[in-house]
């Protein structure tokens, strides 16, 4: 006799809560255990950190004096690891998150790593050439944040998928606009002339929290976002070759 019970069918796959690319969380965590292990460590090693991590352009030039041999370039890239406060911190974890994912799912991982790479030491250039002779520690990773959003401008209007979309999707298939289509498409310049506006009035913040002496400023500047920015805008074009 046949049995004529019905099929069960399969329970359904579990959706992980973030399903973002594991290279965005790892980067994401590994910003977020930096700034942990700052806090827990105390004044001294933290100011100790700040010292030898932070970007700080009178070192790079020399105007600061002597530096360990090679410190004028490891922070060109560890200032990005490093963050003033909390807020700071959730703030670029969260676009990080959101236009990271973007990114990493055109990108192979380590081409979006390079372009993180491209987009933080351009942030650093472009504070040297602002402020060349000024002892002034610049930390975040906004310039890497910069530039996965300047990165992401092309797919999310060259496609019809939402900032969402991005982190649980799949843009891999598609067409992100070409560098002439994206100065002629409205959607495409409106985004980034409010971001411009946004980081000339919010870009230049900063903090004094006593550890490097009195007046000194810990800053994420404007010139940061904007050189991250173009570099990150850039790097797509160069390593993006299915567009």
């Amino acid at each position: 006799m046949l049995d004529a019970s019905p099929e069960i069918p399969p329970p359904p796959a579990k959706v992980p809560l973030i399903n973002a690319p594991r290279v965005v969380l790892v980067l994401i965590g590994a910003i977020i255990a930096v700034h942990l292990a700052r806090v827990l460590a105390g004044e001294d090693i933290s100011t100790w950190a700040l010292r030898m991590f932070a970007f700080i352009p009178a070192q790079t030039t020399g105007a600061a004096g002597e530096v360990w041999p090679l410190q004028r370039y490891w922070t060109l890239i560890s200032y990005a690891f490093l963050h003033s406060n909390g807020m700071h911190l959730i703030f670029n974890s969260l676009w990080m998150l959101i236009f990271g994912s973007f990114v990493a799912r055109r990108l192979s991982t380590p081409r979006f790593l390079l372009l993180a790479l491209i987009a933080t030491v351009a942030g650093a250039a472009a504070m040297l050439v602002n402020h060349a002779d000024e002892f002034v520690p610049v930390i975040g990773a906004s310039g890497a944040v910069s530039g996965f959003m300047a990165a992401a401008v092309p797919l999310m209007y060259g496609g019809n998928y939402s900032l969402g979309y991005a982190i649980r999707g799949d843009v891999r298939t598609t067409r992100p606009l070409r560098f002439l289509e994206l100065l002629q498409n409205r959607g495409a310049l409106i985004f980034m002339a409010v971001w411009l506006v946004i980081t000339l009035i919010t870009g230049a913040a900063g903090f004094d929290d006593g550890v490097l002496g009195v007046g000194q400023q810990i800053q994420v500047a404007w010139e940061a976002h904007i050189g991250g920015f173009i570099a990150g805008l850039a790097a797509f074009y160069l390593l993006d070759r299915r567009g």
